[in-house]
């Protein structure tokens, strides 16, 4: 019996009693074997000429494809539904001889993959390949628990010059949850043409972010039978995007179209989705007040932590500090339930929630205490997003907002060992909805002062048998506070003795630490504050009549990178504002001869300076470090890295003592 090639797969899987593993591998085989893969003169010399353009790019991706389609159908009973469905076409050119990529595309319980497939060109034509794709669960390390899963499988290319395509299907169940659309890939691609297929009978909102910095062309078309509306977005010449350090992220720099579902009609019936705000609100507190709130038990347990608590603000921090340190943060994205919290019973059960677990119990505790507390969505750091789209992609984060004497409080439970009246830097500024009753507000977490969040370090040091022998002493406020707590904290019991010693001495082998006092590391309202003892070898070079002492230990900001160009902007995790004070008492004898020059840097990003000054019997340096914005912006990419080996460079010098 002869099978053509097509049906060969599934006659295997039919008829034959192979072990997964092995039939993906025969099946590979025979792929490999059967489908030829072709390259020309022609496309070898263009994979050649793409190559010296993108010369780490393993393929290139002449034609990309993406269509989205609306469709209206009679549910029967269900009523009208909604139905969208995403194709992708892409076809890749190999830039190397025997390379491959991971082809993947994610999915969870509001969409389905219906067909994955890849083709070999052989010839002239595209032949289907066999190889099957790996359904997978999306892993996080414990601390995220997903329904995401992803497809995958890999596209193996044998000749430079060769080609492959892919063809993706995918189906979304509900309108809500549906990707925004973006060009870039992980791929240097020629061309993107996104197109949205809309009937007459769809209402949607295109709304396109970040499209000023790029050469987009848009055209709509109306099919005159149909009467399905086409809008099409065609990007050309896109650099592939690799997710970037200190990112903040793709929806705050990177062009894409976010779709917003108005209506749908079907035989005169109207149903509204998101058609205005107050349409995306009332989901979203649908969503709160379907869960069981538990007040007698969220109250007896309040009622024990605020006992003996005799002022507001004491029992406020008593509860915000309890479910800080008892409420383990594990996040949650099942389904809705990435948009419904846990109920309180729950929480207080199991002792685990995500933020909007944390935030919802807090808000009760705060309410069964008589104060006014309520439940606000938010979204962190930097994005492009604010509170006026009807789009679940704005918000990321939940906390809790207490108004209490003619104040306004914002609580974050994830943000251990904050203190009450501290807001960490990435939720300072950020716009957010206030969930209250059947209406809701919008609020701006206030920025703080930039001194709020300040590192301050002074070190006296000395001379000792050709080395480098003081104390430092080290304030935290802000941000770093809460660092230097929580990491101590979040160490293993074993380690925490010698927890400081060993961060003192990790970042340079040349250092030894004898003796670390801090302050109290279960007081989160005072500043974090240490004292070392330690040496420092390497430092002190003599030659006859001079020593040269470098009195740079830390290397702040010092680095050689090659990260001259970015599709991002660059973000710190907190505030930088740093003032470090080297002193070195000169030795009996000797005197100052020669100091480095200053470094100065002011810019709209930062401010750098780094100065030697002698004060009588002392040579001073002091370093000062302010990023007012935390943020650095991308097309100062090439400015920022200049200025890292610049400061690496300065870092060399030494100060010249002469007898």
């Amino acid at each position: 019996m002869s099978l053509p090639l097509s049906v060969l797969p599934h006659y295997f899987l039919q008829k034959m009693k192979f072990s997964k593993s092995i039939l993906s591998a025969l099946l590979l085989c025979s792929v490999h074997v059967l489908i030829a893969q072709v390259n020309t003169p022609e496309s070898i010399k263009l994979a050649t000429d793409i190559s010296k353009i993108y010369p780490d790019a393993n393929v290139y991706i002449q034609d990309n494809a993406t269509k989205v389609s609306y469709t209206v159908i009679d549910g029967k009973s269900k009523g009208a539904q909604l139905k969208i469905g995403t194709e992708n076409n892409a076809e890749y050119l190999s830039l190397k001889d025997n390379t491959g990529i991971g082809v993947d595309e994610s999915y969870n319980s509001f969409s389905t993959i219906d067909k994955m497939l890849s083709y070999s060109k052989s010839g002239s034509k595209y032949v289907l390949n066999y190889n099957m794709a790996i359904d997978k669960a999306v892993e996080s390390g414990g601390i995220f628990h997903s329904d995401a899963r992803y497809k995958y499988f890999e596209l193996d290319f044998s000749n430079k010059g060769s080609y492959k395509k892919t063809e993706i299907v995918k189906s979304y169940n509900d309108y809500k949850f549906i990707d925004a659309l973006y060009f870039h890939t992980s791929h240097p691609q020629k061309k993107h043409v996104i197109s949205i297929q809309t009937p007459s009978n769809v209402d949607i909102e295109l709304v396109e972010f970040n499209f000023e910095a790029y050469r987009i062309t848009k055209k709509t078309d109306t099919d005159p039978k149909t009467q399905i509306k086409t809008i099409s977005y065609e990007l050309n010449d896109i650099k592939a995007y690799q997710r970037e350090r200190g990112s903040t992220g793709s929806d705050m720099n990177l062009p894409h179209v976010v779709m917003v579902v108005k209506s749908y009609s079907f035989k005169g019936t109207k149903t509204t989705c998101f058609e205005s705000y107050n349409d995306f609100y009332k989901f979203l507190h649908k969503l709160n007040s379907e869960v069981e709130p538990y007040e007698e038990m969220v109250k007896d347990y309040a009622d024990r932590i605020v006992k003996g608590k005799t002022t507001d603000e004491e029992k406020v921090k008593a509860l915000y500090y309890w479910v800080q340190d008892n409420i383990r943060y594990i996040a949650f994205e099942y389904g809705i339930a990435g948009f419904k919290p846990m109920s309180t019973k729950e929480v207080l059960d199991k002792k685990y929630g995500d933020c909007k677990a944390v935030a919802n119990l807090l808000a009760t505790m705060l309410r069964s205490q008589g104060y006014t507390a309520k439940f606000v969505w938010i979204h962190t750091n930097h994005s492009k997003y604010t509170c006026t789209l009807p789009y679940l992609g704005i918000f990321n984060h939940a906390i809790c907002v207490l108004y209490m004497n003619n104040k306004t409080y914002f609580l974050d439970c994830t943000e251990s060992y904050a203190a009450f009246g501290e807001n960490a830097y990435r939720i300072q500024g950020r716009p957010v909805m206030v969930e209250d009753g059947d209406v809701y507000k919008i609020e701006t977490i206030p920025f703080e002062d930039i001194n709020s969040s300040k590192y301050d370090e002074k070190v006296s040091i000395k001379i000792v048998n050709d080395k480098l022998a003081g104390e430092a002493e080290t304030t935290a406020k802000g941000d770093l506070k809460n660092y230097y707590i929580r990491q101590y904290h979040f160490a293993k019991s074993e380690n925490k003795p010698d927890y400081f010693k060993q961060y003192y001495t990790k970042a340079n082998s040349n250092i030894s630490v004898s003796t670390v006092t801090t302050s109290d590391l279960f007081n989160r309202e005072i500043p974090f504050y240490s004292k070392y003892a330690f040496e420092l070898s390497n430092q002190v070079f003599k030659d006859e009549n001079e020593l040269f002492v470098n009195l740079e230990f830390d290397n702040s900001f010092g680095r050689n990178s090659k990260d001259t160009s970015r599709l991002t902007d660059y973000t710190f995790d907190m505030i930088i504002n740093y003032d470090i004070t080297v002193s070195l008492t000169v030795p009996a004898g000797y005197k100052v001869s020669e100091l480095p020059p200053p470094f100065k840097i002011n810019n709209e990003y930062c401010k750098i300076n780094l100065e030697y000054t002698v004060a009588g019997t002392k040579v001073v340096y002091k370093k000062s470090f302010v990023f007012p914005s935390g943020v650095i912006p991308k097309d100062k990419a090439a400015e920022w890295v200049k200025i890292q080996k610049d400061l690496k460079k300065y870092y060399t010098n030494q100060i010249t003592l002469i007898k």
